[in-house]
């Protein structure tokens, strides 16, 4: 394996860099499909999966469109694809990708915190548990 990676920076010099860093950039990839799953869309565009959606868009009376929730239907995964064509789709995007934001940053923050606490009762340090992790 490492012949393998020797000959590819001898034959391109400029790629050197490139793998250093190539796990970084392959969690970047998944992450940020990950992402697009969650908020069900691909470069904006939302896509349309095979479950279809739990809104039947009908024109009322007035010959406007208007959308009809299903009965007793969930969503699987993501964001029902007809929020991507009402009136305050906009707000409700933002409004939700900020709630999701905030979750996951308590999450990950407070992960932090827990670790650090396992970490200072493994090197049995009394200082960091106490003032650390207990406030």
């Amino acid at each position: 394996m490492c012949l393998f990676n020797d000959v590819i920076v001898s034959r391109a010099p400029g790629l050197e860099d490139m793998f250093k860093i190539r796990y970084l950039i392959l969690m970047m990839g998944l992450f940020a499909s990950y992402c697009g799953l969650i908020y069900n869309d691909f470069m904006a565009i939302p896509i349309w999966a095979k479950w279809g959606s739990c809104y039947e868009i009908r024109q009322n009376e007035h010959h406007e469109e208007e959308a009809y929730l299903k009965e007793d239907c969930v969503y699987p995964i993501g964001i029902d694809p007809t929020w991507y064509l009402s009136t305050n789709e906009l707000s409700f995007m933002n409004s939700l990708k900020m709630k999701i934001s905030v979750i996951l940053g308590v999450m990950q923050m407070s992960l932090g915190v827990c670790m650090k606490a396992l970490n200072s009762i493994y090197f049995k340090n009394k200082l960091d548990f106490y003032y650390e992790f207990i406030p």
